[in-house]
């Protein structure tokens, strides 16, 4: 089985923790849902953004005065969303999408301080880059503050209704997975607070853009793709998927380095397991039940292969498919974007019999649904 290891320096990277960009209310929320339960190594992490919030606080409260007046009153918002699961080539095909001018994307930076993201811009963008490695830990993608990111981020920083806080208070990665991501959740009251943070937060990204069509990816939206379609009924989706194999040990990589990050408790690596495999099967049996509330004509789906292997072609046809307009006029950012990176070659991984018996058995549902080789 793989291993999740924690060690003194990434107790010490106070500055990477995502909730350093909430609001003071919102941080003792999420901390009373979880009991207040911070193992001692990460109370300096804890004692940190406890201090980050507080200093913004000022900042948060008149960018909210100034502006939300006038963000409540942009309309007829229908975003463009990509789904799918984690390691699945969401990320390339965001940062690709987000090469198009005629689109507006969610940034790291506005994901990482969503309450103040118009005025002193920045300022503090220039604090989110300061804390920002070069590069994505799991994959080695570029990262930094003006690149599209995933807005879930943001919604983990404005509201307790967030899967995202399962990254953070790991022992309860499956409650907040079924509550926010399956919405197997009967409070009602939750999922209503969830649309209306989300919308606010889509008509705070379309007004800072001057109205264009907002470029989104969270992925836990694959499992609310009903929710979703409340909110945006002319919304139109993206959905990219990879061989089961490759994205189970993919899955891994990604927790076993955000984990000792993001995280403010330990989980032990069996426990994690059962849930990478239980998210997994859980999220794709609701996004098949309830992927044809979509109209057909405003879904396209692909695998990672395919677009790996033809970006800019596969686009094409996506823009045509969903027509969004202006494809012509994107694609030399497109092809530039992809020139730039050729070179790049995604981590190849070695299976034993018994681990692809485990993946297999749990995970068939999407090898039946896309085809893939047992």
């Amino acid at each position: 089985m793989n291993s999740l290891e924690y060690n003194k320096q990434d107790y010490l990277r106070l500055g990477e923790q995502p909730l350093s960009g909430t609001s003071l209310v919102n941080w003792v929320r999420i901390l009373r849902d979880n009991n207040f339960k911070i193992d001692w190594e990460f109370i300096p992490k804890a004692i940190y953004v406890t201090s980050m919030i507080l200093a913004l606080s000022p900042f948060r409260y008149l960018e909210r005065k100034k502006f939300d007046s006038k963000i409540q009153q942009v309309k007829n918002v229908q975003p463009i969303f990509i789904v799918g699961h984690f390691r699945s080539g969401t990320t390339f095909l965001h940062y690709l999408l987000g090469q198009d001018p005629n689109l507006a994307y969610v940034s790291t930076f506005e994901t990482m301080t969503p309450g103040i993201i118009i005025a002193k811009e920045e300022l503090f963008k220039n604090l989110v880059k300061n804390h920002l490695p070069t590069k994505r830990p799991m994959d080695d993608l570029e990262m930094n503050a003006n690149l599209p990111y995933e807005e879930e981020y943001a919604i983990a920083n404005l509201s307790p209704h967030s899967f995202y806080h399962g990254w953070y208070f790991p022992r309860n990665l499956k409650s907040y997975f079924d509550k926010y991501s399956v919405s197997n959740n009967k409070n009602n009251g939750n999922i209503e607070h969830w649309k209306k943070t989300y919308d606010y937060f889509v008509k705070k990204i379309t007004y800072k853009n001057n109205g264009k069509t907002v470029l989104l990816k969270s992925l836990v939206n694959t499992g609310k793709i009903k929710h979703v379609l409340e909110l945006y009924p002319n919304a139109k989706f993206i959905h990219i998927h990879r061989d089961p194999y490759k994205v189970y040990m993919s899955t891994w990589k990604l927790y076993q380095k955000i984990l000792p990050i993001f995280s403010f408790q330990h989980i032990d690596s069996e426990t994690l397991d059962e849930n990478i495999l239980y998210n997994y099967k859980e999220l794709f049996s609701k996004y098949l039940k309830e992927k044809s509330l979509i109209p057909k004509e405003n879904l396209i789906e692909f695998g990672y292969n395919k677009f790996v292997n033809n970006p800019v072609e596969t686009l094409k046809e996506t823009y045509e498919k969903l027509r969004i307009p202006q494809f012509e006029s994107a694609k030399p950012f497109f092809e530039k974007y992809v020139d730039e990176h050729q070179n790049y070659k995604a981590e190849e991984y070695q299976f034993n019999i018994s681990l692809k018996k485990k993946i297999y058995k749990n995970w068939k549902i999407m090898f039946d649904a896309y085809g893939y080789d047992q």
